[in-house]
């Protein structure tokens, strides 16, 4: 165990499903899939990183076209800034550095259909209408779903494959990297979550304590459990490991996320030991219920 070093674990709620939370997940919305409107307000979740999307007011005039102006604020003060219009049922974006525009989502959501982006970089095709997407704190229901795939001299750059999801008169709610939930919309007024805690830490002090104290056990028990393959089939690197609490506290999902070429069995005896994790405290929010969270277990070999 001297040739492996646990670092620092990350904690990121993931894909989760809350029951009972009705008023927190615009089920009163009604509109288009994609309002470009002043007021448009949504919280957003991507990888930990939290941002708010909004409409401001202001625009950009680019030939006889007008396209209003949507803000990305982000919680580390990081701004981002995009242009949008609407025309028939038709969502353009405009690229104010190549001064081109180009078409986000048709008015014909027949499922089947494609389109490209003005540059042919990217490849859009419609789904269906009646997809779900579940975040910890909603269930969404009869989305628009886009599947998005790089095309050309891009493609060998990004991810494989990207799908949206949108509620009629919200937007974008979620959005899948390869199949894994990468975006998420937060409920639409503010809510108080509680991390999983490790028995034995609930009892201190402060959520810092406590975080602290449950990264504390989780390494611990890894260290003592892992058994590490022979000499020779010994590689070094780094394993990164998506791991899901459930509900019940118990670990009930865990993803490879970044792994090392040739270290099959080191990535196998890893996940072999984190599902036998003890059991947890589950996370919460508000009212008490409970919800599936996340975190990020980085192995280094």
């Amino acid at each position: 165990m001297k040739r492996i070093k646990l670092a620092t674990l990350i904690l990121i709620l993931a894909t989760g499903t809350i029951f009972g939370q009705s008023d927190l997940c615009f089920d009163n919305a009604a509109g288009t899939y994609w309002p470009i409107k002043v007021g448009t307000k949504i919280k957003y979740s991507s990888r930990g990183e939290s941002y708010t999307s909004y409409f401001n007011g202001d625009s950009l005039r680019a030939g006889d076209k007008y396209y209003l102006k949507e803000i990305e604020e982000y919680a580390n003060g990081k701004t981002k800034t995009s242009y949008w219009r609407e025309e028939n049922g038709v969502v353009y974006f405009y690229d104010s550095e190549k001064k081109a525009e180009s078409i986000e989502l048709i008015n014909n959501l027949t499922p089947g259909t494609t389109w490209e982006k003005y540059d042919r970089t990217w490849k859009y095709t419609i789904i269906d209408t009646a997809s779900s997407f579940a975040t910890p704190f909603c269930e969404f229901k009869n989305l628009l779903q886009v599947k998005a795939e790089p095309q050309n001299e891009i493609k060998d750059k990004m991810y494989s494959y990207y799908n949206l999801f949108y509620k009629r008169g919200v937007g974008m709610i979620g959005m899948n990297v390869n199949g894994e939930a990468f975006i998420y919309a937060k409920p639409n007024k503010e809510i108080n979550e509680k991390n999983f805690i490790a028995y034995g830490c609930e009892k201190l002090a402060s959520i810092d304590e406590q975080r602290k104290c449950t990264y504390s056990k989780i390494s611990e028990f890894f260290s003592k459990e892992f058994q590490a393959p022979k000499k020779k089939d010994f590689k070094t690197g780094t394993i990164v490991l998506n791991v899901v609490i459930g509900k019940d506290g118990v670990v009930d999902d865990i993803k490879v996320i970044e792994t090392i070429a040739g270290a099959k069995n080191q990535e196998e005896e890893a996940i072999r030991v984190l599902k036998r994790l003890p059991k947890m405290i589950p996370a919460q929010v508000d009212d008490g219920q409970q919800i599936r969270s996340s975190f990020k277990f980085p192995i280094k070999f």
